[in-house]
């Protein structure tokens, strides 16, 4: 799954106004008639439903919008240029890399909430010899290009971490903002006339329009987060629990990305979403195994169920092993959510303990009486589904806290 994309994203640049007079032939002395460029379309970002990934901006660089048309003779003015909607999954998150001075002057004014009005940009004008001469040439307002920004560096970090700036977030479908907004098109000489300059040879270039280097990253909007580490049965657990059919394997890493699951409710008064988070091992939070792909999908749940299981290799040795190796466990899985964001362990958990119908008498009786994290873990088996209904009622409690 592609869940996260760097692009740049260029509005168009508003139309130069023109320098023109009249030249009819029954008029003898026809005055300036230099019309005003068009405006630059604007690129807008929006939420949707129908979109599940980012794979579709995969392997593109530039988003860019049309440039509005020079003004023309005749007092024309200028074709604007359509604005571009760029559809992107609902939970996607903007972070901005860099911007030209005219996308910083309007995020510092309005914080992107609305359109810089005509009024509130600087504008530049020029000055011809005569009619027709070249028009010189100015200095271009571009943003920062970033060094070395590829999909696979921006999965091995942390973007809260790398100086990046989050500047919105779309979690509701039908969400939209301006993420670039068209330049407005430069008057041309016909409204530079008065009693004084009755033939002027001034006309505005078009305002520049705004450029941003942005990362869009999208994230998993999960009430309920399965974590832990590899084949403890956390694939299996969401199967049962849900109607999701995710991949089942009895070898690490079956799952690579995060699967979705609904856990149902008897008077399906609320969608509760559970997603099974590919497991982590020791390191995730600086990026080893899958890193920063599985930590960034649980900041958003609102509760997180650790998964614990004992391993194979301690099922022949003694009960108080077992149980130090599932204490090793939590603590690992504590430890990495940690070190990656520390807000991570404030968040309501459940600590469930599967495979129960492979323990001995004397292991689960030693678990009733255990206590991880100031609480009794839930004892499930996905095979024989003993303790489902307890974790059930847990996780309903969980994504309503």
């Amino acid at each position: 799954m592609i869940d996260i994309v760097a692009l740049q994203f260029v509005a168009g640049a508003g139309g130069r106004g023109r320098v023109s007079f009249c030249r009819s032939k029954y008029i003898l002395k026809g005055g300036p008639d230099g019309g005003t460029g068009g405006s630059g379309g604007s690129i807008i970002l929006r939420a949707e439903r129908s979109q599940s990934t980012l794979k579709r901006y995969s392997g593109i660089k530039t988003i860019s919008a049309e440039s509005g048309k020079d003004g023309g003779a005749k007092n024309c003015t200028g074709a604007s240029a359509k604005d571009i909607i760029v559809s992107v999954p609902v939970g996607t998150n903007v972070w901005q890399i860099s911007e030209n001075k005219v996308a910083q002057r309007r995020r510092l004014a309005n914080g992107l909430r609305k359109k810089n009005s005509s009024k509130a940009v600087e504008r530049e004008a020029f000055v011809l010899e005569r009619e027709g001469a070249a028009i010189p040439v100015r200095e271009p307002d571009v943003a920062e290009v970033p060094k070395h920004l590829t999909t696979k560096v921006l999965a091995d970090v942390s973007l809260a971490t790398s100086g990046y700036k989050l500047i919105a977030s779309l979690a509701e479908s039908g969400q939209e903002i301006v993420i670039c907004q068209g330049g407005f098109g430069g008057r041309g000489n016909e409204q530079f006339k008065s009693s004084r300059e009755t033939t002027p040879l001034r006309a505005e270039y078009g305002t520049p329009g705004e450029e941003r280097w942005l990362v869009l990253e999208q994230q998993l909007l999960a009430d309920i987060g399965l974590i832990g580490l590899p084949n403890v049965g956390k694939s299996t657990l969401l199967s049962v629990l849900t109607q999701a059919t995710p991949a089942i394997g009895s070898y690490p890493f079956t799952t690579l990305e995060p699967q979705l699951g609904v856990l149902s409710q008897d008077d399906q008064s609320q969608e509760v979403v559970v997603a099974d988070i590919p497991g982590l091992i020791a390191g995730a939070s600086k990026g080893k195994g899958l890193g920063f792909s599985f930590l960034r999908h649980v900041r958003h749940c609102r509760g997180l169920v650790f998964v614990l299981s004992v391993p194979d290799e301690f099922l022949i040795r003694s009960v108080s092993e077992q149980i130090t190796a599932l204490h090793e466990q939590f603590l690992l899985i504590r430890k990495e959510l940690s070190a990656y964001d520390v807000s991570l362990t404030e968040k309501k958990m459940v600590v469930c303990i599967t495979k129960r119908d492979l323990y001995s008498p004397e292991l689960l009786t030693a678990l009733e009486k255990e206590v991880i994290a100031h609480q009794s873990p839930i004892l499930v088996s996905a095979a024989t589904h003993d303790g489902l209904q307890l974790l059930h009622q847990a996780c309903l409690r969980l994504a309503n806290y």
